[in-house]
């Protein structure tokens, strides 16, 4: 599938069509530098970085502010 362009609603289109378009379909260097700037880490005990959800309890029924890694 790799040789055929389609569209985001599924449309077969020809090779300079979809070359056209497909800045506004794909990822470009703007919005993967803003994903790289949401995904900054966190490393104090308890925290959790904002891209991702905290769980609802730790490994093991750990506490979610044990020191699972010691830097």
């Amino acid at each position: 599938f790799a040789d055929i362009h389609v569209s985001p609603e599924g449309e077969v289109l020809d090779e300079t069509t979809w070359r056209a378009r497909r800045d506004d379909w794909l990822p470009n260097d703007a919005d993967h530098e803003y994903v790289g700037s949401l995904m900054q880490p966190v490393t104090e005990r308890g925290r959790f970085a904002s891209w991702i959800a905290p769980p609802r309890i730790g490994i093991n029924n750990q506490a979610l502010d044990f020191d699972y890694v010691r830097m």
